[in-house]
């Protein structure tokens, strides 16, 4: 802030009064505040400039050319907001096209509907000379096993037809999986389950990510899918 000096009315700066004023306004933190705050800090700079060393003209073209700059910069953000919000938007338009679609998902439970087979899934971080799928009931009874094989590293896909080990159809219901196995150096690691569900619903997120629910109940992020079965 400023007062008027005594010599030739030259404005001069007084800390007292700037303390003042400062404390009575508010500062911008928008694109368009910060472009109004440059010109006043402009004006102010011309205003309170020493009569003897004016502003010379290439000071005032580079703090011309920043004004632009911020101007530039507060249009580009604007485009890329919308661009963003309109990828979003087409993203969940074609995610709508999967309801129906089985991906794969990471987990343990196996929600059996009692006719259709569910299709599951082995992922091995290092390949094993022999692998086996266990399936439990709510109980924690052993119902069912299979034998993968070997498994080399990455996803195996097999299917369960919901019979147990007489080859009887079990009922409906909740069920468990786990898969372990032995690596190439005969020690034993346990593989991460994935259990194949429809896509029942696509639902738009809060920050704009497309989450899909599915037929047993589980609610997934559509960017964490790994595999799609079917």
């Amino acid at each position: 802030m400023t007062t008027t000096g005594p010599m030739s009315n030259i404005p001069v700066y007084d800390p007292a009064v700037a303390k003042s004023a400062g404390t009575n306004s508010s500062i911008g933190t928008t694109a368009q505040d910060e472009t109004q705050n440059f010109l006043k800090l402009l004006i102010a700079q011309i205003q309170n400039q020493d009569p003897m060393a004016p502003m010379d003209a290439s000071t005032m073209t580079a703090q011309m050319s920043q004004l632009n700059m911020v101007t530039s910069m507060s249009n580009m953000n604007t485009s890329m907001t919308a661009m963003l919000n309109q990828m979003q938007s087409v993203d969940f338009m074609n995610q709508a096209s999967l309801i129906g679609h089985s991906p794969a998902v990471a987990g343990n439970t196996i929600s059996f509907d009692g006719t259709s087979p569910v299709i599951l899934g082995a992922n091995a971080a290092n390949p094993m000379s022999s692998a086996v799928a266990t399936i439990k009931d709510a109980s924690g009874n052993v119902i069912n096993s299979a034998s993968l094989g070997a498994v080399v590293a990455g996803m195996k896909n097999f299917a369960w037809d919901g019979t147990d080990a007489d080859g009887n159809a079990v009922a409906a219901g909740t069920y468990s999986i786990s898969i372990s196995g032995t690596n190439t150096a005969g020690g034993t690691e346990s593989l991460t389950a994935y259990v194949a569900s429809p896509v029942a619903a696509v639902t738009k997120g809060a920050k704009g990510e497309t989450l899909l629910t599915l037929q047993d109940g589980r609610q997934i992020n559509a960017s964490t899918i790994q595999q799609w079965v079917n």
